[in-house]
């Protein structure tokens, strides 16, 4: 693997000090994470060979609290307004989990920016259930299909509680009416994946968006948890790299898919 250095670096847009990391060159590919906040693993710096990764943090994930972003709309917008502040037109986007909610509305408002959408366990249309009850070894075995590959750092409990109420807003409902409206009309072409051992979600929400999206590909990725890009980096930067570069010439077929490379 090349040598990949990520750089640190802070635009304002909407309001906000937004941070953000970037690396690579190419087409630009923007990430947006997952509740457990901004955390860079090997698939980006996978994805980083192939295209300019510019990932960002939501405001409110770092220093002080946020209390003015109501929900995953605004911080869409929010987004929207630090991508083009960068003066980058068009780009590819790719949200995971929350970050995939919040791709989702940004898609929805600005589909002209979007070349494409790509979303990773997204936390719309979820299964209503409250994961503060599992235990803390089913909440490892829910999020990581191999922690033994890992170095998984226990969460910081003032952390959580500073930020929860923001996740909460920010992940919306378990399925919103108005979301799924807009998503029934958004032309971009998008990929919904899910790991074959997610035990947060599972995979049955991918066919929400299959039959919501028009021109959507459900993918499931073979020995991965919710923690996709984590568990399986190699497959993971792959498959999102090709959907990025080809739309609709990818490989997989718009059917339900095992990547089990």
């Amino acid at each position: 693997m090349h040598d990949i250095r990520f750089e640190e670096r802070r635009v304002e847009a909407d309001g906000f000090s937004v941070r953000y990391v970037e690396a690579g060159d190419g087409p630009p590919l923007v990430m947006l994470h997952g509740a457990g906040g901004l955390a860079l693993n090997a698939a980006h710096s996978l994805l980083a060979q192939r295209f300019r990764v510019l990932a960002f943090e939501c405001p409110g994930f770092q220093g002080e609290v946020n209390d003015r972003t109501k929900d995953g709309r605004e911080m869409a917008a929010t987004i929207a307004a630090a991508v083009e502040a960068l003066g980058v037109e068009t780009y590819a986007l790719q949200g995971t989990s929350m970050g995939g909610a919040i791709a989702c509305w940004l898609a929805v408002q600005f589909p002209e920016r979007l070349t494409s959408l790509i979303l990773e366990a997204p936390a719309a249309f979820r299964p209503d259930r409250d994961p503060s009850g599992m235990t803390p070894e089913e909440f490892v075995a829910a999020f990581h299909a191999h922690p033994e590959r890992k170095e998984l750092t226990p969460p910081d409990p003032d952390a959580q509680a500073r930020v929860w109420p923001l996740v909460e807003r920010l992940v919306g409902p378990p399925y919103d009416t108005e979301l799924a409206d807009r998503l029934r009309e958004l032309p971009v072409p998008t990929l919904v994946m899910y790991g074959t051992r997610d035990g947060l979600f599972g995979t049955e929400p991918g066919r929400v968006f299959r039959d919501l999206i028009p021109q959507c590909t459900y993918a499931l990725v073979y020995d991965a948890a919710h923690d996709m890009a984590g568990d399986r980096p190699e497959a993971f930067a792959d498959i999102v790299g090709e959907f990025a570069e080809r739309q609709e010439r990818f490989y997989v077929p718009r059917t339900s898919t095992v990547i089990n490379r």
